[in-house]
């Protein structure tokens, strides 16, 4: 799979290759056998790269499947062309015979398949084997009237038109701005790369800084690379001032080439995984199970506080009644006895219940203190699992630079080799002219018949010797160019993989900081609860020490009534001291109840507020990647209903593709053309020159305006192999 990956993925820098090849200089042939370990080195990479990929392959039959729309803009408009690729990898050790290919849309018109291909009604289709081990790619390019299923919106002006002239007049010191701008009208996020030659003679300059400079073929590209996010856009803004327009004054700018693409596979994979771990996070917020015991204690508490206050200030109100009553009623014994009586009876119930709050007390702090170790080890691992977080997100980036930074390594090395053999590809083209040119002149030669023919034939079979060996370079070419282009995908997508790894691992260390900070409240809250059920406490001993106290003056006024009346004013006294003691705790224990209840609300609410926020938080998110998934599955769908495959065992990724080659124009001086033509020096012929005219010879002028046509011709012709080679 990854190597089927490496070679789709850069299917516009095969392109690109291709077409910097057609216009790079001759290479020496010496090169080829100075540097021989060059072509072995690159072989043995690819050979390595597809063992690797077949030890990890989980199913016999590995599909890559390619949609790519093509717009070609050139003078005369856009030329738009559709193209289905399929990549098959036989991962079994067995030979696969299938029959596979695509429906094309209604109205097609095919421009390009693969050789061996049968066409019924709509269906395009190949009856194929695949030996073990083996890769083997079909694609088709039709036109389609009717499908306008593009990626995104492409628009561009040069000098502020959008059809520019394929010549532009001028020489050193003119000026072309360029404005590309690309909008996704997907729906889905995509990634794009655009890419401009390099060339002498022209200085650049970029209102969006580039993202680097590559090499492909023998030539230098300036290329941007990122995301197009969801509605998203993104724009160039190029400016070229020819500095040399050269000897001929004629300068080609090349072509601008922006792609876009999306795997759908991968995609959809990732919203799994995505929608899966929101689910089990909005799973972990309902079953929160430690609020309900708090809530619980905390209601007990305050009425329990608050039913002791009540009791408190009843009991200050009998004290104060109690010592009006001594006072007024002193001199009848009975009387008194019986409000003493009464005093011991309240005092005895009102010890009771302190008794019972002092008994309850202590178990509620008890069980606040373990909410507060419960919540304090909940915090610990939060934080540990923040911390694991950070050090798998940390180690993970690092692992995948390493591999990055291996897969770049190769680069140079496959790019020499590339350039080897074009060289030795042109070389053998020189051979072959030149083995052509001498059958002819053998051919006009008046000799032998049967030595003439004996030389022809040899001729001939030694140049279609050459033909042969071209055409295995040229496919040797091909295999380096795609490892290459295949390596330069592996970088860009692990970037890209190091990326998204380190943006959802710093919005989990968020996640998991906001949850750390809300249990850390929390636990102030319990702790705030803690301290008042202490001094809750304090108060209680020292209201029931008091009440013990009062209970044994009126045991010591129950036991010695003789001497009650001697006693009464103190007793009196003790009464309404007793009675302002309680009042004052009465006060304090409702100061109390009313700040413990303010805090319970702010907590509870506080807790809830936190929760409901959370949950809200990732039923937006899931429901926002819910929809991505749905849009996605439904393109999947969409295009794997064009596949035709009659496997049995198989796993197809589906890739979605936009490009979009700009012609940019050719600046040629014509006025310093025409300067020269008119500059030809007037000689005069000779008497016995025979057939001579005035002025430059006949061949000599023929061969100049020749040599001039030949010139601008090569330069024009060059865009219309370009368009006719855009999707091979």
């Amino acid at each position: 799979m990854m190597l089927v990956g490496l070679r789709r993925r850069f299917h516009d820098l095969r392109r690109l290759l291709r077409i910097r090849g057609i216009n790079a200089p001759l290479i020496n042939l010496p090169l080829l056998k100075r540097k021989p370990w060059l072509i072995i080195i690159a072989l043995l990479t690819i050979v390595f790269i597809q063992v690797t990929h077949v030890a990890e392959a989980t199913a016999s039959l590995s599909i890559t499947y390619t949609i790519n729309y093509i717009n070609y803009y050139t003078s005369n408009g856009v030329k738009t062309y559709i193209n289905y690729g399929i990549s098959l990898i036989n991962e079994n050790s067995s030979v696969i015979n299938a029959v596979v290919g695509f429906r094309l849309p209604p109205y097609s018109s095919i421009l390009y398949a693969s050789s061996g291909y049968m066409v019924n009604g709509n269906e395009v289709y190949w009856d194929v084997t695949i030996n073990p081990f083996e890769t083997m790619s079909l694609n088709v390019e039709f036109q389609n009237p009717l499908v306008n299923n593009y990626v995104v919106g492409f628009r561009y002006l040069i000098n502020g038109s959008t059809t520019p002239g394929q010549v532009i007049n001028g020489s050193s010191g003119i000026k072309l701005i360029m404005l590309v701008n690309a909008s996704n009208i997907l729906g889905l996020p995509l990634t794009y790369n655009a890419y401009i030659p390099l060339q002498n003679g022209i200085n650049y300059y970029y209102s969006t800084p580039p993202t680097g400079i590559v090499s492909i073929g023998t030539g230098d590209y300036t290329y941007w690379s990122g995301e197009l996010p969801i509605n998203g856009s993104v724009g160039l803004n190029v400016t070229f001032i020819i500095a040399n327009s050269g000897n001929w004054s004629a300068l080609n700018l090349g072509s601008l080439t922006f792609t876009s693409s999306i795997d759908l596979s991968y995609y959809l994979n990732y919203l799994k995984l995505t929608i899966g771990q929101l689910n089990n996070t909005l799973m972990e917020f309902s079953n929160i199970s430690y609020i309900k015991p708090i809530s619980g204690n905390a209601t007990i508490l305050l009425n329990d506080l608050y039913q002791l206050s009540y009791l408190l200030n009843t009991t200050a109100a009998l004290y104060r009644q109690s010592a009006y009553y001594m006072n007024t009623t002193r001199v009848i014994e009975s009387l008194l006895l019986l409000q003493v009586n009464e005093v011991d009876y309240a005092l005895r119930a009102e010890y009771g219940v302190l008794s019972r709050l002092n008994y309850t007390i202590p178990m509620v702090s008890y069980s606040l203190k373990q909410i507060m170790s419960n919540l304090t080890q909940l915090n610990n691992e939060i934080i540990n699992l923040q911390y694991q977080v950070i050090s798998d997100v940390v180690y993970a980036y690092g692992e995948i630079e390493q591999y990055n930074v291996t897969l770049m390594e190769i680069i140079p090395i496959l790019n020499a080799t590339n350039t080897t053999l074009a060289g030795y590809y042109q070389y053998l083209g020189y051979v072959q002219d030149n083995l052509t040119k001498l059958y002819s002149e053998v051919n006009s030669l008046n000799i032998n018949g049967e030595v003439k023919s004996s030389i022809l034939n040899s001729l001939s079979r030694l140049i279609k010797d050459v033909e042969v060996m071209r055409a295995t370079v040229l496919r040797l070419e091909g295999y380096v160019n795609g490892a290459e282009m295949g390596v330069l995908m592996a970088s860009r997508q692990l970037s890209e993989l190091a990326y998204q790894l380190n943006t959802r691992g710093t919005a989990l260390v968020i996640a998991l900081t906001n949850i750390s900070n809300t249990l850390v409240k929390t636990n102030q809250s319990v702790y705030s609860l803690y301290i008042a059920l202490n001094y809750l406490g304090n108060v209680l001993n020292s209201t029931t020490s008091t009440l013990n106290t009062t209970l044994g003056r009126l045991n010591a006024a129950l036991a010695v009534p003789a001497s009650l009346y001697g006693n009464l004013t103190n007793i009196t006294s003790g009464l309404i001291q007793t009675s302002s003691q309680l009042q004052n705790a009465s006060a304090r224990l409702m100061r109390m109840y009313f700040n413990l209840t303010g805090q319970y609300l702010l907590f509870s609410l506080a807790i809830n507020q936190s929760i409901a926020y959370q949950r809200a938080n990732i039923v937006n998110e899931l429901n926002t990647y819910e929809a991505y998934y749905g849009v996605a599955k439904g393109i999947y769908n969409q295009y794997l209903s064009n596949l035709i495959i009659n496997s049995s065992s198989y796993t197809v990724d589906v890739v979605v593709e936009q490009t979009n080659e700009v012609n940019l124009p050719i600046v040629l001086n014509t006025r310093y053309i025409s300067s020269v033509l008119s500059n030809i020096t007037i000689i005069k012929a000779k008497p016995d020159a025979g057939g001579s005219v005035n002025g430059i010879s006949k061949g000599a002028y023929g061969l100049l305006i020749i040599a001039l046509a030949l010139t601008l011709g090569l330069i024009l012709n060059k865009r219309k192999y370009i368009a006719n080679n855009i999707i091979n």
